[in-house]
């Protein structure tokens, strides 16, 4: 249960891949669970906040602090802030065999790094601006 909630949460890093059983894929989806449940760990979070990650942001407080946790571990966020080089880091591997694909992640990088509003309200709602940005353009 947790894998697909968390496979949802690959929307951020990975379900740009064009084949979802390549090998970078499959390391990429097993990073990501290990990360999440040590972000799980980090932010006191349960099996419950982790529930909302499987639908469409914005989360509750927890669950932003899980997303933008995973998103500082994966360097989309950095120094908290938006990081579009980090973005781009991350999917590039997972869009590299399709052109078409890895411009239109350019595009939604620069979309998001002009968009993402660093002057949230809670420390975690970067975790928020910054997934509901990528559903957005992505």
């Amino acid at each position: 249960r947790f894998s697909i909630a968390l496979f949802s949460l690959c929307a951020v890093c990975g379900v740009f891949a064009e084949d979802i059983e390549n090998p970078i894929t499959a390391v990429v989806r097993k990073t990501l669970i290990s990360t999440a449940r040590s972000c799980m760990d980090h932010v006191k979070a349960t099996e419950a906040d982790i529930e909302y990650l499987r639908g469409d942001p914005p989360y509750p407080e927890k669950a932003a602090c899980i997303i933008k946790c995973l998103l500082e571990k994966v360097g989309i966020v950095k120094n908290n802030k938006y990081s579009k080089i980090g973005f781009m880091a991350t999917v590039s591997p997972l869009v590299f065999k399709n052109k078409k694909k890895l411009e239109h992640m350019k595009t939604v990088s620069e979309n998001c790094d002009k968009e993402v509003n660093h002057a949230t309200a809670t420390p975690c709602q970067l975790g928020n601006e910054v997934t509901s940005c990528i559903f957005k353009y992505a």
